[in-house]
């Protein structure tokens, strides 16, 4: 009777101590302080993985720029013995007058197309040219006239016009000395008037046979 009793007792007792109580105060109680195997979580949650693809831009070294820099033919007319011939030469476009003067004015090329070709133009040529209506006017130093030889004088002037009248857009050449007008001796040795224009016909004979204005 006396043990039957005794877990009557205790049957209470663990009752009242797993209750719920109606009133007093309620203690929060801190996760942290909450031993890990209480606190870990019964169920997962299901993990995605995203697999991230990376571009890699080509290095600048892998691509390479290229530039193309524009350019024209131009044919310059250097002398060989007692004729002129021309030599192709590759000048930025658009080759306008004053630059293919500048390039005549430099002399043959080097290599073996130019190999026994020279220039009748002084040293240190420089001269003016400007073109009106199919004409260009070129101004030559004084020099030109008192320095250079007569039959030098007519190769030199056969150099400038032959260059030039191959250009597109000029068909004669006038010549000044000082915005002077200047006569110049043609092909055949006999002098244009002064001012008069001079084409490629003028200085035909001094062509190579077979090559025609």
């Amino acid at each position: 009777m006396r043990r039957r009793m005794c877990s009557i007792l205790l049957v209470v007792m663990t009752a009242v101590s797993c209750s719920i109580p109606g009133s007093g105060n309620v203690r929060t109680i801190d996760p942290g302080d909450i031993p890990y195997e209480l606190n870990a979580t019964t169920t997962a949650a299901p993990t995605t993985t995203i697999a991230e693809t990376t571009t890699t831009p080509a290095s600048a070294s892998t691509t390479s720029t290229s530039t193309t820099v524009p350019v024209e033919v131009v044919s310059l007319f250097y002398v060989a013995g007692a004729q002129l011939v021309p030599i192709n030469r590759l000048l930025l476009t658009p080759a306008v007058a004053p630059q293919v003067l500048a390039a005549l004015a430099e002399g043959p090329p080097d290599g073996d197309p130019s190999a026994g070709l020279r220039t009748a133009l002084p040293t240190d040529f420089v001269a003016t040219v400007e073109v009106l209506r199919g004409i260009a006017t070129v101004d030559l130093p004084p020099t030109f006239v008192t320095e250079l030889p007569g039959a030098e004088q007519r190769l030199a002037i056969a150099q400038i016009v032959l260059t030039l009248t191959r250009r597109a857009g000029i068909g004669q050449v006038t010549f000044t000395t000082q915005s002077r007008p200047q006569s110049v001796p043609r092909g055949r040795g006999d002098l244009a008037g002064p001012g008069e224009a001079v084409a490629c016909d003028d200085y035909a004979n001094l062509l190579p046979t077979g090559y025609s204005c």
